[in-house]
């Protein structure tokens, strides 16, 4: 005699197990494939924000533009020029990605608070020179006072700039200095 107990799953019941997994591991494998570009992108930007650092520091320290940690089609980067791009810089930390350095240096320029401490009946004292309160002085320090007889403050700033997958990326760092 024929038994109807029987035990195992049916084809329909296997096949809509099928379509369940299989849609969960596309979404799976779009969330790994997301994630991995992320990632990169964002060693990317890690490495041109500590190119970006190392210069700014190198070239506060030296008081002259510096040579960056970074190599142009395999031979090491010369020192860089106020204004001009270095093109084709590739770190040397390995991640496989070709930087432009861009070094800027543009005297600071600021209106006087009228909060500062040097004001007096409209005008400010700063070294020797008297000025009216809200004139642009070049070349200040935080403070407002004058550095060895002249007004030397600058804004310099590092620009590090490259391409991921077409798109344009870019990080500044920028630092008042005086000299």
């Amino acid at each position: 005699m024929y038994n109807k107990k029987t035990f195992g799953f049916t084809l329909i019941e296997i096949l809509v197990t099928l379509v369940i997994v299989s849609v969960g591991m596309l979404a799976l494998g779009t969330f790994f494939a997301s994630s991995i570009r992320t990632e990169g992108i964002a060693q990317e930007r890690i490495a041109a924000v500590h190119m970006a650092e190392q210069l700014i520091e190198s070239w506060q320290n030296t008081n002259t533009p510096p040579t960056p940690d970074c190599s142009v089609a395999g031979v090491q980067a010369g020192i860089l020029v106020v204004g001009t791009t270095l093109a084709n810089c590739r770190a040397n930390n390995g991640v496989p990605v070709v930087f432009s350095l861009l070094l800027s240096q543009t005297p600071a320029t600021a209106p006087l608070a009228s909060s500062h401490p040097s004001y007096a009946g409209g005008v400010a004292v700063v070294g020797s020179t008297t000025v009216k309160v809200g004139t642009m002085l070049q070349g200040l320090d935080i403070y407002g006072t004058v550095i060895n007889g002249s007004l030397a403050v600058d804004v310099r700033t590092a620009s590090v700039s490259w391409q991921h997958s077409g798109k344009s990326y870019n990080v500044y760092l920028t630092h008042i200095t005086r000299y």
